[in-house]
């Protein structure tokens, strides 16, 4: 049977900080995407204010590649031009990009590194929830590690196999750690401890579309 989580709780967040450009050349730009803001524009005037029109102000042409959620913060590369976008849209499809985020969360897990594999759907009636379906869900695997233990939560590398909407906040809803401030599935205590959601995408490794050389990007700070 599907799984179902609650929204208890709803924050007015601001976006956090400029975008910080980590890198650019004539095939790719590299952002660092604080919290708090849409990755693409939404349906309303008031949705219009994103990172890719922000982006796109300093270089015209930018095409969105692929996106993190509003609340999540960390990496993301930008399409210079139509055949970049064409390549790297096709890594992402194919799963040959690597994602690696850090978060912190409430409570700590006994063992120091797992895997959930739990599918997952969209809540048709409850939008834009996901929920975990074992029989119309798609598959979703995450890898995660402890980096840290605190008296009352701990922080964790979370590596996506898939990348699924609200994957790695759905797992961790399930493995009974939520990630702190998750207006969506975190508990009304998990959600308190903390002015944001703790996640962070901190590594993503591609294939650069032009040369085919394999590249590394480090967020130099995680901010939580």
């Amino acid at each position: 049977m599907p799984s179902s989580s609650q929204i208890i709780h709803k924050r007015l967040p601001s976006p956090r900080g400029d975008i910080e450009y980590i890198y650019n050349d004539e095939q790719i730009i590299i952002v660092d995407k604080p919290a708090n803001i849409l990755s693409v524009p939404g349906r309303t005037p008031e949705k219009q204010d994103c990172l890719i029109h922000r982006v796109q102000k300093r270089f015209p042409k930018a095409r969105i590649v692929h996106r993190l959620d509003f609340s999540t913060s960390g990496l993301m590369v930008i399409a210079q031009n139509p055949e970049s976008h064409r390549e790297l849209s096709r890594q992402f499809q194919n799963r040959e990009t690597e994602k690696t985020y850090v978060a912190k969360v409430y409570g700590c897990p006994d063992e120091p590194s797992g895997e959930v594999n739990l599918p997952l759907r969209c809540d048709l009636e409850r939008r834009p929830l996901q929920i975990i379906d074992y029989q119309q869900g798609k598959t979703a695997q995450t890898f995660w590690q402890i980096l840290e233990r605190y008296e009352d939560s701990c922080r964790m590398e979370l590596t996506p196999v898939t990348g699924r909407t609200h994957q790695l906040r759905v797992h961790m809803q399930a493995l009974g750690h939520p990630i702190l401030g998750d207006e969506l599935y975190a508990h009304e205590t998990a959600f308190a401890m903390a002015d944001r959601l703790f996640l962070h995408a901190q590594e993503l490794i591609i294939t650069h579309p032009t040369d085919n050389n394999r590249l590394t990007f480090l967020s130099a700070i995680v901010p939580f």
